[in-house]
């Protein structure tokens, strides 16, 4: 059990290191237009056993060449594990922003893995991850 937790948390903090490192990748404006600026996803799958199942939603929001945002959902269900990932990203000239929560539990017992992390004009002001078991 706590090698699962401890591979959900350094998965969690490297997701967070990969959005940071990745943030020029990252900072090109999702393909909407500017009458429509919103981008809608939304991914549904289960296992033929019902063993499996996960959905995924995000919804991006291109504003003007001025900024982006996009809030993501990610839930997952396997064999007595549960997942929900949930991620705020918002983009401006000057601002990168990343908060996510991830809440899961395995045989019983729930955690919540919280991180935030703030990039200013190229550097890191902000950068924290706490988890509560």
């Amino acid at each position: 059990m706590h090698r699962l937790t401890r591979l959900v948390t350094a998965a969690a903090g490297a997701g967070l290191a990969l959005a940071l490192t990745a943030s020029p990748a990252l900072a090109a404006p999702p393909s909407g237009s500017p009458s429509n600026p919103a981008q809608v996803e939304y991914l549904e799958y289960s296992s033929p056993d019902g063993s499996y199942t996960r959905e995924y939603r995000s919804v991006t929001r291109y504003i003007a060449n001025e900024y982006y945002t996009s809030n993501n959902r990610d839930q997952e269900v396997l064999e007595g594990y549960t997942s929900d990932y949930k991620q705020h990203y918002h983009l401006n000239d000057k601002v990168i922003k990343l908060t996510s929560q991830n809440t899961f539990t395995e045989n019983g017992e729930t955690c919540r893995v919280n991180s935030q992390s703030v990039t200013t004009n190229g550097q890191t002001r902000t950068s924290r991850s706490d988890k509560v078991c």
